[in-house]
């Protein structure tokens, strides 16, 4: 037998419960629901959550590794995962049932693959990937889910922590025997401290949506609180006055982070110091009882109960504010409204510790299922079982909504043509009752406009501030159109382009999203500001036949001044020197008027109005100028047919109506992009009144 190493004096401290911790714990999730709540912020105290979490499983597992145990690292693994699934499965269930009920179809698809990533703790890298701005804080726009991020986060440090700890303990073992475990750990977690601090701040700054949900710039703050646990024993030594006074500093650092700190600016970079330096003040902080240190306060049996409900609270209150902010419908919560939530989310939680946790955590116990004493280990076998079970029974009701998303979209594709003609309906038309409106609101990121191929060839830009070009017809021939603005150019690209296609011509279109041509609005944007110069010398130098752009601007508010947004409709304001380049060249210049602009989704509206879509609808004359702005402009500019208007109202407004649906498909994907489904169906119309406008005809 080999001989057994002699442990050396345990360097981590015992197990003894601090109820100022617990204190701190409700601190941090009572901080991030009153900023997420009446601030619109973030506050710090997520990134408390994470140190703590790891202050905790490091002290545990290092106390067992110091004393020569050898802890199972698949036993650490269903400890943990089994605690944290129960609650967090029944959140996501109801947190989807409710999203199913009350949210649009345009935001099912994302929620139910959030769903699954909540449910796997990849919801962190599901945000990264989708781009998703943590700091836009259109809260009743945000998902129910987006919290997820940091539950995911932690449950992969879950993973990852124990297999570090008894890698570090194998090399202390192997070769480092005589110094203490808790020196060669704290040595790691320095190295991935440091690496991943500076990880951290360099992503923050290049790219901070994506930092903020990457793994990698968060290891430092589970680095931090491990070493915090490992170094604890020494720092308690410090004089007790001195651990006081930066107790109490801690706690006013942590209470006025959010306030005072660019949070949403810096955050996890170096700033993310802050809170989690101050939590560290308060863990070192003496941890007795009295009224002189924190702990005193913190302690107290109300904070002690809220520390333990904090996990709950948290998980809860965020989809209670995003349900309740769609509902209301309001842009923020009142302080009795946001009372109201942090109280409904603090009995949620304690509903679910005492029904859902606290039960599954009592089955878990070794012994408890007789059924199960049979076996060498029920303890684990148990934990094993309350996981499976808790990761069924929640994405049965994802998949059963997964599956009804499907089945609407095989009955979509079975649909017959006739029951959706869109711009095509004739006045007669009547739909059938179980006919489905097109496109389906889960389709709608497959309505965008881009036909043809990109540009290739002797059409290909030179500058790289044109972006995006796209063509079509004879790659090799001169293009009789060329296309040339932003988004509201872009979404009528499918009938121009099958326009001039069908006649036998060829198209080019280059457009910058945001950046009317002929307009200074936007030149505070550098992508726009290049893109015009670079886009007028790109079509001067091909010398179309004809160049289409959207002359006028239409607006979505009443502004400051009352003015409805139709009186607000204007021409560009440097239209006629943009396109006088084009008239000198030769090219007839086609003044196309803006679509109508809504204040809300149309998606969304018709969703919430399936029985009476019309309530979507609006006034021509509330969208749009009583005069086309391009008549009054070309009265002014002698141009002759070098510069003429064309003019789509009559096919979006029909009778002064500004349309919502019209022949049973959508006409717009969102507030002010039409779809790519109406512009299909209007493909006809488009290409009579393009021929009215221009009189072109293919030769």
């Amino acid at each position: 037998m080999s001989p057994a190493i002699p442990s050396p004096r345990s360097t981590v401290p015992r197990t003894e419960f601090r109820a100022d911790l617990q204190g701190l714990r409700a601190l941090a999730v009572l901080l991030v629901m009153c900023y997420h709540i009446w601030f619109q912020r973030v506050s710090g105290g997520v990134d408390i959550f994470l140190m703590l979490s790891a202050f905790f499983l490091t002290g545990s597992l290092a106390r067992k590794l110091q004393s020569g145990d050898k802890p199972s690292v698949l036993g650490n693994w269903l400890h943990r995962f089994s605690r944290l699934l129960p609650q967090a499965a029944l959140i996501i269930i109801a947190t989807a049932l409710t999203a199913w009920l009350v949210l649009p179809g345009t935001r099912w698809l994302a929620l139910i693959q959030e769903a699954f990533s909540s449910l796997f703790f990849i919801q962190n890298w599901t945000l990264a990937t989708a781009e998703v701005d943590y700091y836009a804080f259109n809260t009743s726009a945000a998902s129910p889910l987006q919290h997820f991020w940091s539950l995911s986060v932690q449950g992969q440090i879950f993973l990852l922590w124990p297999l570090l700890l008894i890698g570090a303990a194998f090399i202390w073992r192997r070769c480092f025997s005589r110094h203490s475990f808790a020196k060669i750990a704290a040595i790691m977690f320095a190295a991935i401290f440091a690496g991943s601090l500076s990880y951290s701040i360099y992503l923050t700054a290049a790219d901070q949506q994506l930092a903020y949900f990457h793994t990698g710039t968060r290891l430092w703050e589970f680095a931090l609180g491990s070493l915090l646990a490992l170094g604890l024993p020494a720092l308690s030594r410090l004089p007790e006055a001195l651990r006081r006074i930066g107790g109490w500093a801690g706690l006013v650092i942590i209470i006025g982070c959010g306030a005072l700190l660019d949070v949403q600016g810096q955050f996890p970079g170096f700033l993310a110091l802050v809170p989690t330096l101050g939590a560290a003040l308060l863990v070192i902080a003496p941890g007795t009882a009295r009224r002189s240190n924190p702990a005193g306060w913190l302690g107290k049996p109300v904070l002690a109960k809220l520390g333990e409900l904090s996990y709950g609270m948290y998980l809860w209150h965020w989809p209670l504010l995003v349900f309740y902010l769609h509902l209301a419908p309001v842009d923020h919560a009142s302080p009795l409204a946001g009372a109201l939530l942090i109280l409904g989310s603090i009995a949620l939680s304690a509903a679910s510790t005492r029904w859902v946790e606290k039960p599954l955590l009592a089955v878990q116990r070794a012994g408890a299922l007789p059924v199960l004493r049979f076996l060498g280990k029920p303890q684990l076998v148990s934990q094993a079982l309350v996981i499976v079970v808790a990761l069924s029974v929640a994405s049965v009701p994802i998949a059963a909504w997964e599956s009804n998303v499907e089945k609407r979209r095989a009955q979509a594709a079975a649909q017959a043509p006739e029951e959706n003609p869109g711009a095509m309906a004739p006045d007669t038309w009547d739909p059938s009752p179980a006919a489905l409106t097109l496109p389906l609101r889960t389709e709608l990121d497959t309505e965008w406009q881009t036909p043809g191929e990109n540009c290739s060839g002797a059409h290909t830009p030179k500058d790289p501030a044109i972006l995006f070009c796209n063509q079509g017809g004879d790659p090799a021939a001169k293009p009789d159109l060329v296309l040339l603005g932003d988004s509201h150019v872009q979404h009528w690209s499918e009938a121009a382009a099958r326009t001039v296609e069908e006649a036998g011509g060829s198209w080019v279109m280059i457009y910058q999203p945001g950046c009317r041509y002929g307009s200074t609005d936007n030149l505070d944007d550098p992508e726009c500001a290049a893109f015009l110069p670079a886009a007028r010398a790109y079509v001067e130098a091909l010398a179309p036949e004809m160049v289409l752009t959207v002359a006028t601007r239409t607006a979505t508010w009443t502004d400051d001044a009352g003015r409805s947004a139709g009186a607000q409709e204007v021409m560009a304001d440097d239209y006629a020197g943009a396109i006088e380049p084009f008239v000198q060249a030769g090219s007839q210049v086609i003044a196309m008027r803006d679509t109508p602009r809504y204040e809300y989704s149309i998606p969304e509206c018709v969703d919430r109005n399936r029985a009476a879509p019309e309530a979507c609808d609006a006034p021509a004359t509330d969208k749009l100028a009583e005069v086309n702005p391009v008549d009054r402009f070309l009265k002014t500019h002698d141009y002759g047919s070098r510069v003429v208007s064309l003019d789509l109202t009559g096919m979006l407004c029909p009778e002064g109506t500004c349309k919502a649906v019209i022949g049973n498909v959508l006409v717009y994907l969102d507030d002010s992009h039409l779809s790519k489904t109406f512009v299909t169906s209007a493909a006809d119309r488009f290409a009579a009144s393009f021929t009215q406008a221009t009189g072109w005809n293919k030769e």
